[in-house]
């Protein structure tokens, strides 16, 4: 369709306040129902509500429209929904443009006038985008219908049986030697006290004898391929020294062995061999030879376990394994780690973990009750125990600043059930808030409570060992006094936080850490489960600390939405991807070159861009001198459209921040959900990638009302590796038409360094002290411009 059949609806949305008490819809509305190709323009409490969908609906048909724009919160939220209402009244899907008003406009501005302004620019510009929006097809390819479930706990383990209990042949990667997670090491779970191995120890006898599920354990990925639906992994297996199949865990090779190190199963607690089980109830049910402990791997003496093993099932020659394996979708659930108080200096300084036996944490106290609830420094039982509660969370300062959600409830179930197993035990637990938020916690606590168990609100400031036992120093908040009382025993509730290897594992499947350094979710609301591609999927603890409830509710979920992408064995691809015009390839291959994922070859002498491998980043486009390439959904008319109208707004001095539309975008979005402020003079345009900016579109920009250049990449990006030379680069082409380097910045961006978007503000500040670009620049850059 040309500019000239365009007629388009916008529709304002008041997003219940959220918009419309920053800015003044009204306003906003008599002003773009004057814009070129606007039929109509309507605003509506929820445009995202049933009755604001069919508000919407009714308007597309009453006055014929073939192009909406909807402006309300960010795209990352609503893009599908409002997809998916143009396809049911039979318009094609891309023919939308959203407009965020919400996270980049109202959430960020204080100034009613400036943000009333800003949105009417924002609006221009997407309507100006919207006049050139092309009816799009996604192609359709066949995918694989087996899945991998990374990490066996408890979340991997429901999710892998509801996977194959519905027929999907399942790989259940775990890189211990057994599934069964923190869970199953745990004594009994809150708040209805059961058993815990008595819940999970059935279900991972039920994932062993399941012909759908192939346990892999002492594995893990170090290479993902492919693309959503085809992923290709390459785990590492490590060597057991031990054949599963003719082990029977008898036994005899650890009774044998001379070897003894710490058991980090019991916490260090006790001790294990250098050839053992993890655990009673293991899958797979085997022995396990530990090489940096076992005499013969370490002095090339011993072998006794091989000597006694009655099954011959000792294999000293076993060596570490490389498998590729092909799956159409992926679940991370790789759970948690506990943070060990001598990482930080300053926070040990006065806890003394590790320095006396009787300081112990939460997880130590629970292999307790299981071995027997006596003190490690003389096995005599404790009475009078202290539960140290928030040690490493809430404090940024010594710790991580988020809550471990858990803790309290940890504290509680321990301090019931030494209550109820050592008669006469007195259990005190210090705390900043006791939280009990989950279904039944409120029950459980006033249980607890009733008890006799002792509460002290305030901040434990020093532990002292003496040979009495262990002196807790602390404020009570309530009484507004400091105590000090004498303890047989201390259990620290330490922070959950992410696994060591997290940081290496999210950069190998390209998901975001959030600012508490676990992965970050599609959208915490609507997509809690899903990762940012399609056939991608988190649950559990590896997006945050959560109770047995809620990871095996998220495994279930990820389980339902792997079984909803996998079930038609064809995925949708994404029509948004770069074309060739053949006739104007000249064959120079720049383009080849410029290609960060190696979609485009040469054929025959000409460009040939493979549209599956193809990410739609649009680093090619201005690389080609022949300008034969082009981006579907992102097109030289649709962007130029964007920057002229965006340039040339209300607002001055103004400001054009490309945005990289992943990691810089979400950023973005996140530094207006913490409600921060920057100037309105900024004026964002999504890009697919930096690399898609041209200097053609810096001099657009310019020559039609932009007076400063803000460009902003993720740093998990394609570009990433060229984006500070091609803006440096950017720069220096500009000096050549004066226009000045001081009226550029480029951030590069993580998700928890979403605050480094506060320099947008300073940059704001520089250009306003700055001025506008000179008249006679401006002019000379149209002439140049459209000379070309």
């Amino acid at each position: 369709m040309g500019v000239e059949e365009s007629r388009i609806g916008v529709y304002l949305c008041h997003c219940g306040g959220n918009i419309g008490n920053t800015i003044d819809i009204k306003r906003v509305i008599n002003e773009v129902i004057k814009f070129p190709h606007v039929i109509v323009a309507e605003e509506a409490t929820y445009f995202c509500s049933k009755a604001g969908q069919e508000i919407i609906k009714e308007s597309i048909k009453k006055n014929n429209l073939n192009r909406v724009v909807i402006a309300a919160c960010t795209p990352l939220m609503h893009l599908k929904t409002f997809r998916e209402l143009l396809t049911s009244i039979g318009l094609n899907p891309y023919l939308l443009e959203i407009v965020n008003l919400r996270e980049q406009c109202s959430w960020v501005h204080e100034d009613k006038e400036g943000a009333t302004m800003k949105a009417i620019d924002l609006i221009k510009a997407g309507v100006a985008r919207a006049s050139f929006l092309e009816p799009l097809k996604p192609q359709k390819e066949s995918i694989e219908r087996d899945v991998m479930v990374i990490g066996g706990g408890v979340a991997g383990i429901f999710a892998s049986l509801e996977l194959a209990n519905k027929g999907y042949k399942v790989y259940l990667v775990e890189k211990e030697s057994s599934i069964g997670g923190k869970m199953i090491l745990l004594n009994k779970t809150f708040p209805t006290l059961d058993c815990s191995s008595c819940i999970l120890s059935p279900r991972m006898v039920e994932v062993a004898e399941n012909d759908n599920i192939n346990i892999i354990s002492m594995a893990e990925p170090i290479k993902v391929e492919g693309t959503p639906g085809n992923y290709e992994v390459t785990l590492r297996i490590k060597p057991r020294y031990v054949d599963i199949e003719k082990c029977t865990a008898c036994g005899e090779c650890a009774i044998r062995c001379p070897s003894k190190v710490l058991n980090e199963y019991e916490g260090g607690l006790s001790y294990r061999k250098a050839i053992f089980q993890p655990f009673p109830q293991a899958i797979p049910s085997a022995y396990t030879i530990d090489a940096t402990h076992c005499l013969y791997f370490q002095k090339g003496i011993c072998k006794v376990c091989e000597k006694f093993c009655p099954r011959g099932a000792i294999k000293f020659d076993d060596k570490e394994e490389l498998v590729k394996i092909k799956v159409g979708a992926i679940i991370l659930a790789t759970g948690f780690s506990l943070l060990d108080p001598r990482t930080i200096p300053s926070l040990n300084s006065y806890l003394h973990y590790g320095e006396h036996p009787d300081i112990i944490t939460h997880f130590q106290f629970e292999r307790l009750f299981l071995k027997g609830i006596v003190k490690p420094s003389d096995g005599k039982i404790p009475k009078k125990v202290a539960f140290i509660l928030c040690v490493g969370s809430r404090d940024p300062n010594q710790g991580k600043p988020y809550c471990s959600k858990i803790c309290c409830m940890i504290a509680l179930k321990q301090a019931f059930l030494l209550k109820e197993m050592v008669p006469g035990s007195e259990p005190w637990i210090f705390y900043m808030d006791l939280r009990a938020a989950g279904k039944w916690y409120e029950e459980f606590y006033t249980r607890a409570m009733e008890h006799g168990i002792i509460t002290v609100r305030g901040k434990v400031i020093q532990l002292t060992p003496t040979k009495e036992g262990i002196v807790v120093k602390s404020e009570d908040t309530l009484l507004n006094a400091l105590i000090e009382e004498t303890f047989d025993l201390v259990v620290l509730n330490v922070a959950i936080i992410p696994n060591e290897d997290l940081n290496e594992l999210s950069k190998l499947f390209g998901i975001q850490t959030g600012p508490d350094g676990f992965l970050m979710e599609k959208h915490y609301k609507l997509e809690p489960v899903d990762g940012p591609k399609p056939g991608l999927y988190l649950c559990g603890c590896v997006t945050g600390p959560k109770d047995v409830r809620e990871s095996v509710v998220e495994a279930m979920s990820a389980a339902s939405r792997v079984a909803s992408f996998l079930k038609e064995g064809i995925i949708e691809v994404s029509p948004e991807k770069a074309y060739l015009n053949i006739e104007m390839c000249d064959g120079c291959g720049l383009c080849v070159e410029a290609c960060p994922v190696k979609a485009i070859e040469m054929k025959e002498g000409k460009a040939w861009i493979n549209t599956l491998a193809c990410i739609g980043c649009g680093i090619c486009l201005p690389v080609c001198p022949r300008n034969a390439i082009d981006l579907k959904n992102h097109t030289e008319q649709q962007f130029l459209n964007e920057i002229i109208a965006a340039s040339n707004g209300l607002i001055s001095p103004k400001i054009i921040a490309f945005v990289e539309g992943s990691t810089a975008y979400k950023a973005m979005d996140m530094y207006g959900l913490d409600r921060r402020k920057y100037s309105h003079y900024i004026h964002t345009i999504k890009v697919p990638s930096v690399g898609r900016v041209g200097i053609k579109h810096i001099l657009h920009a310019f020559a039609h009302g932009a007076d400063g250049i803000a460009l902003i990449e993720g740093e998990d990006s394609p570009f990433k590796e060229r984006f500070r030379s091609y803006t440096a680069e950017i720069q220096k082409k500009c000096r050549e038409y004066g226009i000045e380097a001081m009226r550029f910045i480029n951030i590069s961006i993580t998700l928890p360094q979403y605050y480094k978007l506060e320099g947008l503000d300073t940059f704001a500040k520089r250009i306003q002290r700055m001025g506008p670009l000179k008249r006679e620049i401006r002019e000379k850059l149209d002439k140049i411009l459209k000379a070309n």
